[in-house]
């Protein structure tokens, strides 16, 4: 009896000891996990976007019940990000990608293609005029592999429907006018959404009539028409494109726009 008392005492023990373990590693603070992987002289840099983004996230990409730490970060003069994943008790480094540019703009967690399962995006800010380079990664094999070619951007907007994220992508063409897209993942590359641009199409829309509204511009009016052309408004696109060239009788993206709706293409 003594002996079993013993034994008892000996695995109450071990338990106890064993949850006390794993709830320490459960508390750990990730910014002490990461400060082991960073290297000397670097930095942790939050993205501008999505707004109150951090350095550090947390996503668990395989679905083992243990989420993986994205980290974005500075070393030296080089724009980095990392995962950090843990396997059998341990933290080990399974991924890193090294960018362009002189900041992050964008770092974030979207279902892209739609299966349930998110995808990373990172966003690296070029310059005021290139504006910035958007990567896509989603997880393959233990590691984030590059999901597509680079897509140039100087405005970002993520868009849910149903279990899908579209991109809503501006880009600058003059001054302060931007022509704009609505992206979808089809498996294989991002191709334009008619449907989805149709329904974000009011936006760009409100977008244009306040600048408008304090400064009638030819270019305003012309990337009003390019997006009425792409949510299939034709008449208002004839409209706004008359309207461009009263400001701009002989402006070459406004003619060119013009011939391209008469030729019905």
């Amino acid at each position: 009896m003594k002996m079993i008392r013993f034994i008892i005492i000996l695995l109450t023990v071990f338990i106890c000891s064993t949850i006390e373990v794993h709830a320490a590693e459960r508390q750990k603070d990730p910014d002490e996990i990461v400060k082991d992987f960073l290297p000397v002289n670097s930095e942790l840099v939050k993205a501008e976007e999505p707004v109150g983004t951090k350095a550090i996230q947390r996503y668990d990409f395989d679905s083992d019940g243990q989420a993986e730490l994205i980290v974005t970060f500075k070393e030296k003069d080089q724009l980095k990000a990392m995962v950090l994943k843990k396997e059998s008790g341990q933290w080990k480094k399974v991924w890193e990608v090294t960018g362009e540019g002189f900041d992050i703009h964008y770092s974030g967690l979207e279902d892209m293609d739609g299966n349930g399962a998110k995808e990373y995006l990172i966003g690296w800010m070029i310059g005021a005029s290139a504006g910035n380079e958007l990567e896509i990664f989603q997880w393959q094999n233990g590691s984030l592999h590059k999901l597509n070619d680079t897509i140039p951007y100087h405005k970002l907007e993520t868009l849910n429907e149903g279990k899908q994220t579209y991109l809503a992508v501006w880009q600058r063409f003059c001054c302060d006018a931007y022509t704009v897209e609505v992206l979808k993942w089809n498996g294989t590359k991002f191709i334009q959404d008619d449907k989805m641009f149709m329904m974000y199409y009011p936006k760009i829309k409100a977008f244009y009539e306040e600048k408008i509204s304090k400064m009638d511009a030819w270019y305003y009016w012309y990337a009003l028409a390019d997006a009425q052309v792409k949510a299939n408004l034709l008449q208002e696109a004839v409209l706004s494109i008359e309207k461009g060239l009263t400001l701009d009788p002989d402006n070459e993206q406004l003619l060119k726009l013009k011939k391209k709706l008469e030729l019905g293409e």
